[in-house]
């Protein structure tokens, strides 16, 4: 008995050390700096990083995506009002890739490995196999850490000092639980009970995670401001992937940032889709993390199933017991038996006689497999008070009692966490609809612009003549009209030459700072102002903003694209 007490001590002790660590070093967020859009130098996977306390979340692959379609090495088109129908057309001349980080070259070559003459479905971008989207997307985070950690804005959340000072400490607990085990045995083979102990320890020291050094502190705070102004946007949630080119580096900050529900729920490069959920109960737009248990027996199992399991444990114990007799080290697998058995018995009956109510959406509800259990559903239901939820088990007899979206009531068991009781309050939202309006006597489908919005075509006057197009492309070209938006499409190919988008009000001004900034070159004398920047041109006619980018094989004329910018109407623009 003094041989386990000493274990028991070592092992206490250290684990008061690590608590004692954990809490010295847990992640402070800084007060958030008033509501700006000014963008700082940090690409958007280190910009979630640092807003996400350390750690990388699903919007990291996501907003790298975006990033690189900002950057021009490839598109992204909505052929229809489905933002899931995005396709990624690849740049006929590859980009410089000299100045990609790690990560952002695992994105890229994850494309182009998945396209087919320079095209591949966004929604193909999603791993099939478990164990291949870990492995890949493990390596994309840990590259976003050390990226991080290359400019000063993160470090381990235990310092060199501390970590050094834990490892030998859990050196040193296995070798006196090896000591134990051979003192007790008189066998050297269960030494290696001291290796397994100090690698378990170890291996919590190692996942402990990131925080922000005083730099990353500064920079967070900016970048949680720069998430509240993004939130002031409600139509900024709703905006697809394809709304890049004209919201440039904002959309893939807003996917870091975890603003973007649209584009986020399209954008996913994990099998893990459903541990991250958007929810809109209580107003706003929020990403909701889920856990699903693992490794639990009692969870969803009723009482009946409890008091099975806690009988069951308690016999398996006396039976070691009565093999082992009550002294000696053999017996110590019969007193844990018998300690966890009634600690399931106690449960079991503290859990039936208690039950919670909860009010919330449901956002998801999933069938487990057969070999986990027949019998229930995971029931994912957001009650609006935090941003992390764990599943609840749902009997199949209930199954039929909501649906997703619904808003409901649920009676529940909190340890167990088994649904006994359901009743629904509110169908699911079908969505918006278009109302009736000036809107409803418009000609033309009904299609989503770039900036997210749901909007008949508009029969208006081009802001560039069908001939200046005909003449940039040196081919017949014919229109598609959207919101907001034109293409011309070469009558040859049927392909995009060019791309006409404008938005005026907070949205123009947004496309202006996104697209008239960084390595512009000015136009002077073309609208109020205008710069140009590769194969796209923007101009400012007031709260106006225009943006031509030449696509497919209208990047040859690339060159003569300030020629047609100054050949756009200023009137035709304002009324349109």
């Amino acid at each position: 008995m003094p041989d386990l007490l000493l274990a028991g001590a070592a092992l206490g002790l250290w684990l008061l050390a690590y608590a004692a660590c954990r809490v010295a070093t847990r992640p402070v967020p800084p007060a958030a700096l008033p509501a700006t859009m000014d963008l700082g130098p940090e690409p958007p996977a280190v910009a979630g990083l640092l807003v996400n306390d350390g750690s990388t979340h699903a919007g990291t692959a996501g907003s790298t995506l975006l990033d690189l379609a900002a950057a021009g090495y490839y598109e992204l088109r909505q052929p229809d009002a489905d933002p899931h129908g995005t396709t990624i057309h690849l740049a006929g001349e590859h980009p410089d890739e000299g100045g990609l980080r790690p990560y952002e070259r695992q994105v890229l070559a994850r494309v182009r490995e998945l396209a087919v003459d320079g095209v591949v479905p966004l929604t193909a971008l999603t791993f099939r196999d478990d164990n291949e989207s870990r492995t890949w997307n493990s390596r994309l985070r840990a590259a976003v850490v050390a990226d991080a950690r290359a400019a000063g804005l993160s470090q381990r959340r235990f310092g060199p000092t501390m970590m050094t000072a834990l490892y030998l400490g859990a050196l040193a607990v296995g070798v006196v639980c090896g000591l134990v085990a051979v003192h007790q045995t008189h066998l050297r083979w269960t030494f290696l009970v001291s290796l397994t102990v100090a690698a378990v320890l170890a291996g919590l020291v190692q996942r402990i995670g990131e925080r922000a050094t005083p730099a990353g502190s500064e920079a967070t705070a900016r970048w949680l401001g720069v998430r509240s102004w993004l939130r002031n946007h409600q139509q900024f949630a709703e905006l697809p992937p394809s709304a890049v080119a004209i919201w440039d580096r904002y959309l893939a900050y807003g996917a870091a940032l975890g603003v973007t529900r649209q584009a986020s729920d399209v954008l996913d490069l994990g099998a893990g889709v459903r541990r991250n959920l958007w929810s809109t109960y209580h107003g706003g737009c929020r990403r909701i993390r889920v856990r699903y248990p693992r490794g639990r027996p009692w969870y969803g199992s009723g009482t009946p199933a409890l008091f099975l399991q806690a009988l069951l444990v308690v016999l398996a114990g006396t039976l070691v017991l009565i093999v082992a007799g009550p002294a000696g080290w053999y017996s110590l697998p019969g007193y844990v038996l018998l300690t966890g058995g009634a600690y399931l018995l106690i449960r079991t009956l503290v859990d039936r006689t208690r039950s919670v109510t909860i009010t919330g959406r449901v956002l998801a509800l999933h069938l487990r497999r057969a070999q986990d259990s027949p019998r229930v559903s995971h029931l994912v239901i957001d009650d609006g008070t935090a941003d992390e939820t764990t599943a609840w088990a749902l009997p199949h007899e209930w199954g039929d009692r909501c649906r997703q979206g619904d808003v409901v009531t649920i009676a529940v068991r909190p340890w167990s966490r088994r649904v006994i009781a359901v009743s629904a309050h509110a169908p699911a939202d079908p969505g918006p609809r278009p109302s009736a309006g000036p809107d409803s006597e418009l000609t033309g489908p009904l299609v989503t612009d770039v900036f997210g919005e749901v909007r008949h075509v508009r029969a208006g006057p081009l802001p560039v003549s069908v001939e200046d197009v005909a003449r940039f492309v040196g081919q017949p070209v014919r229109v598609e009209r959207r919101p907001q938006r034109v293409d011309f499409r070469s009558e040859l190919d049927d392909t995009t030459v060019l791309r006409a988008a404008w938005a005026d009000g907070t949205a123009g001004r947004i496309a202006w700072r996104a697209n008239a900034r960084g390595v512009a070159t000015p136009l002077p004398g073309i609208g109020d102002e205008a710069y140009a920047s590769g194969n796209r041109v923007v101009m400012r006619v007031g709260d106006t903003t225009l943006v031509l980018t030449a696509l497919g094989g209208g990047r040859m004329g690339a060159p003569h694209l300030p020629w047609l910018l100054s050949r756009c109407e200023r009137d035709a623009l304002t009324r349109t």
